[in-house]
């Protein structure tokens, strides 16, 4: 029987009563007890009798039993019925008992006296810990059902008191909060106050799904609910949502943790804890799970040898890790014997086989091991597929540390020094193939295990980041990094940014500077991206992907750049310096928002490549730092596009993960006069790709084989022409320099088509003849331009000396110095300057042509100099004829009016630009304008090639058939003999006659 005492203090006092009376009275003595509602002494009052213990006496002991709401204490080694002595007291306490575990500093003391060792005994101590527990009990009595309270503990620096009270029974929160506002700078911990379940019978099978449920006492307030895991290394973790776990409070504040397909990490003891005004309430139960082992099998010899021999024996080895459970294991095949052996943590369970030699290429034996404490997921099984070697057998030779293979199968080997996992090779024929290995860094390993932890809902993020990218970059720092360890890099990352997503714990700066050099350290070996197995390497896309999410989960504050060697990342706007928003060798100039720029070097080596294009520069990941502001026109510099070669388009393109390819919608590149600049209207991880071949305009060759052999033609017609009316036509000694000029030209830009039509196809031609026909085309177009110039001087020489008249032999003489000798000493002094003719310096092989290297760079500005100064002197005899046909004499301007001036102009234009070579100044702009300056590139372009190489025909229009004397004397010399032949034919059949008759 338990009373409580009440005294004029309010503290009370818990009293055990043991009556004794006939059973037959049982009922009439617990009625009048509940009736005694009070019952006044002189210093206490009794307020509550509670009948806490049932006992049947004989005459020398007795059978006790616990009323409802109530048990046995600690001490008494009792479950449901007691038998006790007679004369032991039978103690039952309340179910609902609350211990609380209390620390108040008192900042008007220290704890020398308290915390001194030596002062233990000392009267001055003893009085001080009566004072202080005194104070403390006349506040926390003051509740219902208290018991005891007891000082544990002290704490330096001012007084700080660690106690543990005791109530028998349940006590109200509400008053409890009253007694902490009572004694300042308290804070308390209870137990009893919140009841906990778990709605499952242990223990619960693995992979299944269990509910954890803690309820709190009525009206609790508003409280903070906090869930925590103690695990068998009693480790203990704050629980939250993840993929095993899902948290829920109800407005009761009701709070469950529900497990669905969870794995061995729960097993352990669950608390929720509900915090309120310094006092955390707590409730805890241990979640008990029949665990099940995860199992490597493994025989050896891994190809037993069946050569000679009629039977064979080999070993099978089942490895688990160490747990608390006791496994029943199965074989299922039978085994001469079994073993078991324990190393660290590891424990193998060994089997002895012996098989006959039958002719059995292969044998499975499979382990199981058995859970007895189960309920549904009793077992797991390993099977091992052992390969029989026989004499017939085709083998690989044991090479390395390789045992004997059987061809067709796949011998395993335990990783080197720490690493987790296997390496494979696969024995084919009698070769033996790659290795495989999916062997990972023990550091790393164990970093995707604790963020796996995390994954499931065991710990926040917010406090393991730090540690964690701390630990990634150490385990990565190597120069030389395999596939699986960047795998495991990429996906802890993943796994980590979905954790923080998921906890809306966005990464900040504290992090930033190991996130980055982390992602850097990834990138050091390129060629440890590919996947040996298949040869893929989209675990780059993946960990492209990742950094952008984690960006995008990213809360940054500081513009300060965080650089590595392989990464850099910055947080820009349009207000930011250009250094800051500089990663590597490129960066954003523009931006209409804050953003954050992340570039990665090396990347572009891994990444997949877009098809006829490459890209060598660095990899930009934008993005916006508010993901709801939907302008986000960006503005990107890349200097590694001021390499661009000639005619060579750029490409500004973003990764497009819909379609997993390099996409250039929605962005543009500003062109050659901005070459480094590229323009987006989204955010995203950017690059730019260069063309691997120079832009191509469609039917270009076509026009210009198709032009070159009209022209050929033609100027074999003028020059047969030339012959034919030569005595007809030159009259004069003027006339005389114009048709030897005339013929020249046609015979030299006759031989040089030829010569371009014959190294039409490069490829097809010897080094050597590539080497002469340059030389030759180089010559002949030359000499085509230095006769236009000798004709431009007898033009100029008829303008300006009208009356000096040059003479014959002199005009020969220079006409052959300059047509031909300027043009073998210019190609002589290009040929010995540039290497003596060397492939690559003074011709390319690719187009059996002069080399063009860059502005001035390359040979063939030994051809476009010499022919740029004679246009421009052919273009100013043109203007001074023009000139003189727009400002005649007095006597001839009187015959003419502006019409035959105009037409005059027109005719002279007309008829001297072939044969001046001035449509050659189509190809400095050819030369100027780039081919993806689009339209004007392409009209440029068809025009230089039009008019070029139908110039022989223009020739042949305008100087020969379009020339009257010419035409005249060809028809006269036609005339001429049509007559003689007329006259042949009558005298003939005159003479025919005469015979005749």
């Amino acid at each position: 029987m338990l009373s409580r005492f009440c005294f004029p203090e309010k503290s009370t006092l818990i009293y055990y009563i043991e009556l004794e009376f006939e059973s037959t009275v049982d009922v009439n003595v617990t009625a009048f007890l509940d009736q005694l509602k009070r019952i006044d002494l002189s210093k206490a009052t009794v307020k509550q009798f509670n009948p806490t213990t049932n006992c049947n006496l004989t005459e020398t002991n007795k059978q006790c039993q616990c009323m409802p709401g109530y048990k046995w204490s600690d001490d008494m080694d009792c479950t449901n019925e007691c038998e006790l002595n007679i004369n032991t007291t039978a103690v039952c306490l309340s179910s609902n008992k609350v211990s609380i575990d209390g620390t108040t500093t008192d900042t008007s003391m220290d704890c020398s006296l308290l915390c001194d060792q030596s002062k233990v005994n000392s009267a001055e101590h003893k009085k001080l810990l009566q004072n202080r527990t005194t104070m403390l009990v006349e506040k926390y009595s003051t509740l219902d059902y208290f018991n005891s309270l007891v000082i544990t503990g002290y704490g330096w620096g001012s007084l700080v008191l660690n106690y543990t009270v005791i109530y028998l029974g349940p006590v109200s929160i509400d008053d409890l909060q009253k007694v902490v506002l009572q004694v300042d700078n308290t804070k308390l911990v209870t137990k009893g106050l919140i009841d906990i379940k778990i709605n499952n019978s242990q223990p619960v099978d693995i992979y299944s799904s269990a509910t954890i449920i803690c309820t709190p006492p009525p009206n609790i307030g508003s409280v903070t609910v906090k869930w925590y895991l103690t695990n068998s290394q009693n480790k203990t973790t704050e629980i939250t949502d993840g993929i095993e776990a899902t948290l829920t409070t109800n407005q009761n504040k009701i709070s469950t943790v529900q497990l669905n397909n969870f794995s061995e990490s729960w097993k352990g003891t669950f608390k929720c804890v509900y915090a309120i005004y310094g006092i955390s309430h707590t409730a805890s139960e241990q979640l008990d799970v029949a665990l099940l082992p995860n199992i490597q099998a493994l025989s050896n010899p891994q190809f037993p040898i069946c050569t000679s021999l009629s039977s064979t024996s080999f070993k099978v080895y089942c490895n688990i890790s160490a747990d608390s459970e006791n496994y029943t294991v199965t074989w299922n095949h039978s085994t001469s014997s079994t073993t078991v052996d324990t190393a660290g943590n590891r424990i193998s369970y060994i089997a002895y086989v012996t098989i006959l030699c039958d002719s059995k290429e292969t044998l499975n034996v499979a382990c199981t091991f058995i859970n007895t404490r189960s309920k549904n997921n009793l077992n797991r099984t390993q099977n091992v597929q052992i390969p029989i070697i026989y004499a017939y057998s085709t083998v690989c030779d044991p090479e390395g540390g390789w045992p004997i293979a059987k061809s067709g199968y796949t011998a395993t080997m335990p990783c080197d020094n720490s690493g987790v996992g296997w390496r494979t090779r696969k024995c084919n024929g009698t070769r033996w193939s790659t290795e495989i290995s999916t062997c990972v860094n023990a550091n790393l390993f164990d970093i995707k295990t604790d963020v796996q932890e995390l994954n499931k809902g065991i710990g926040f993020i917010k406090d393991n980041a730090d540690q964690l990218f701390q630990r990634i970059n150490d385990s990565t720092t190597l120069r030389t990094f395999t596939f699986p360890n960047i795998e495991t890099s990429v996906n802890i990352f993943g796994v980590m940014n979905d954790v923080s997503t998921r906890q809306q714990n966005q990464w900040n700066d504290t992090v930033m500077s190991k996130l980055v050099s982390s992602a850097s350290n990834l990138l050091n070996d390129p060629s440890g991206w590919q996947n040996p197995e298949n040869k893929s390497i989209f675990i780059s896309v993946e960990y492209l992907k990742t950094i952008e999410r984690m960006m995008n989960n990213s809360n940054l504050i500081s513009n300060t750049p965080y650089i590595s060697s392989n990464a850099q990342m910055a947080l820009c706007n349009h207000t930011s310096p250009a250094d800051i928003c500089k990663t590597f060798n490129a960066s954003v100039r523009n931006s209409d928002n804050s953003v954050v720029v992340f570039g990665f070097r090396n990347l572009y080596q891994i990444l997949p490549k877009a098809e006829g294009n490459d890209s060598n520069t660095t990899i930009l990941s934008v993005t916006p730092v508010n993901a709801n502001n939907t302008n986000r026109s960006i503005t990107l510099e890349f200097d590694s596009a001021k390499q661009r070669l000639p005619n060579h388009m750029i490409y500004c393109v973003y990764w497009d993960e819909n379609l997993n390819e390099w996409s250039s919608d929605g962005c543009r590149w500003a062109g050659v006069d901005n070459p480094t600049l590229c323009i987006c209207d989204h955010n995203s991880a950017f690059t730019i790709l260069m063309s691997k071949n120079a832009e191509t305009l469609p039917y270009m060759d076509e026009l210009t084989y198709a032009g070159l052999g009209i022209s050929i033609l033609s100027l074999l017609a003028c020059l047969i022409i030339k012959v034919l009316v030569w005595d007809a036509v030159v009259k004069s000694p003027i006339s005389n320099f114009r048709h030897v000029a005339l013929f020249n030209i046609s015979l030299c830009l006759l031989l040089a088509h030829c010569m371009f039509l014959t190294t039409s196809k490069p490829e097809s031609i010897p080094p050597n003849w590539c080497s002469i026909l340059t030389l030759i085309k180089h010559f002949f177009f030359l000499a085509v331009f230095f006769w236009m110039l000798c004709l431009s001087f007898v033009l100029l020489h008829q303008m300006i000396y009208v009356f000096d008249r040059l003479r014959k032999k002199v005009f020969l003489g220079l006409s052959i110095t300059v047509g031909y000798a300027c043009p073998i000493i210019a190609v002589a002094v290009t040929y010995i300057s540039f290497n003596n003719g060397a492939e690559g310096e003074y011709y390319s092989k690719s187009t059996c042509w002069l080399t063009y290297k860059g502005t001035l760079k390359g040979s063939i500005f030994a051809f476009i100099i010499p022919i740029g100064a004679i246009v421009f002197v052919n273009l100013f005899t043109l203007a001074v004829v023009i000139m003189k046909i727009a400002t005649p004499s007095i006597s001839e301007a009187k015959a003419r009016d502006e019409k035959d001036v105009a037409k005059s102009m027109i005719k002279t234009i007309v008829f001297l630009s072939p044969v001046l070579g001035l449509s050659w100044v189509l190809g400095f702009f050819v030369l100027g304008l780039d081919l993806t300056v689009k339209p004007w590139a392409a009209l440029v372009n068809y025009s230089f090639t039009i008019f070029n190489s139908l110039q022989g025909l223009f020739i042949l229009l305008t100087n020969c058939v379009g020339e009257k004397k010419v035409r005249d004397a060809l028809l006269k010399r036609f005339k001429i003999k049509q007559s003689v032949h007329s006259k042949t034919e009558s005298s003939s059949k005159a003479q025919s006659s005469i015979m005749r008759k």
